[in-house]
């Protein structure tokens, strides 16, 4: 049976390598309410979140074999 975990971090990963990429290539697209780069932030956050999601799915599948 597949772990939900997988298909959501890799959910959260890659969009948070899209959400990067606007943040560092499209840096005059950010909120107009604050100069900080909120794309770049938020891509990030959501990169690690999906990481930590698929090291959850791996050794959980690790620990099953």
């Amino acid at each position: 049976m597949l772990d939900l975990r997988y298909p959501i971090g890799w959910f959260f990963a890659l969009v948070g390598l899209i959400v990067t990429g606007m943040g560092i290539f499209a840096p005059e697209a950010h909120a107009t309410l604050t100069a900080v780069n909120v794309n770049l932030y938020c891509g990030l956050f959501m990169i690690a979140f999906g990481a930590c999601f698929l090291l959850l799915a791996w050794r959980s599948a690790r620990s099953r074999t």
